[in-house]
């Protein structure tokens, strides 16, 4: 088996090709079609046919178009969580860090912990996936410019703001009713979002969310595993009988799956039973509010995964043993 680690960077990516033979060749690409064709060929060179493992970091987006390529080659493609590579680096005692040695760290850490394989996105998931980020940006957008106006005294630049910020409300509203009319449009995302949205405390926003950040939510061994990605599980700190740190939760994961979990668990403790339960119980073992609230956000992540799996709307009196992994 040949294993491939990449490091990647906007420009170019570093590749380290390990043989069975445990021989080790690098060599780097640039980061573009050109590039991508060059590496084929790097590979073919050294014998590589279709047993070929490639693993590289999920970092930002400039993986997509290298993993996608590959992937459509025939190889087997992992995309991991950066710090999973860090970590692994870690207990090889790594002290220096370049792009090459980072690759190389990476083909190491594919040839021993073989990491699951990457699936790319559909037409249509990559769709809804760039519409939802295009609104998350426009909001942050409109948010910057409301509150640019807020502290503006000049009458002459307030008008301007008020300008933009009138095309901006627009643009957002436009683009929600694109969005909805997309997933309209394909019945098992109508279906994906109907049925998390049965949940008390999920609305469409954050269904649409979900959906366009973790497509493929079902194919995870457990809704542990699902919430273990989103940064959700609990990370403790203990060590002999004096050291007991407060745990708090691993933030390694999908940011903005976590970040739109907030407010409906502040919505769930009060209003989906599942949910309040648990709140209560955390509440009668003078837990703080926001373990509490973590708590009530893995929850919700729990119910999503066993309504998505099973394909059947919540319901309170069923729902915590529907749930796999709760």
């Amino acid at each position: 088996m040949y294993y491939l680690g990449i490091d990647i960077s906007k420009r170019y990516f570093d590749a380290t090709l390990l043989t069975p033979d445990n021989e080790k060749h690098y060599f780097q690409f640039e980061n573009n079609r050109e590039g991508i064709q060059a590496c084929e060929k790097w590979l073919q060179k050294h014998g590589v046919e279709d047993k070929l493992h490639v693993c590289m970091e999920a970092t930002n987006n400039y993986w997509e178009e290298v993993a996608e390529a590959l992937h459509g080659t025939g190889y087997t493609v992992s995309v991991v969580n950066p710090s999973r590579i860090k970590g692994f680096a870690m207990s090889k005692m790594q002290r220096n860090k370049n792009d090459k040695l980072d690759s190389e760290v990476i083909v190491e850490f594919c040839a021993k912990m073989k990491p699951d394989s990457w699936q790319p996105l559909s037409k249509s998931e990559r769709k809804l996936r760039d519409l939802v980020r295009h609104r998350d940006g426009l909001m942050k957008t409109l948010t910057q410019q409301k509150n640019r106006l807020a502290n503006s005294k000049d009458e002459e630049v307030r008008a301007s703001l008020e300008k933009i910020i009138t095309l901006l409300e627009e643009e957002l509203r436009q683009l929600e009713e694109r969005i909805e009319a997309f997933i309209d449009s394909d019945p098992e995302m109508q279906e994906a979002v109907s049925l998390m949205c049965s949940i008390k405390g999920v609305g469409e926003k954050t269904a649409r969310k979900v959906l366009s950040e973790m497509p493929n939510l079902t194919q995870y061994k457990s809704a542990s595993a699902a919430a273990a990605d989103v940064g959700l599980t609990p990370f403790h700190h203990e060590s002999g009988d004096t050291v007991r740190h407060r745990p708090k939760i691993s933030k390694t994961g999908k940011t903005s799956v976590r970040g739109i979990l907030y407010w409906p668990a502040i919505v769930a403790i009060q209003h989906n039973p599942v949910v309040a339960a648990l709140a209560k119980r955390l509440e009668a073992r003078h837990k703080p509010r926001m373990v509490i609230i973590v708590a009530a956000m893995r929850k919700l992540m729990h119910l999503i995964y066993g309504v998505l799996k099973n394909k059947t709307p919540f319901d309170p009196n069923y729902g915590h043993h529907a749930v796999h992994g709760t």
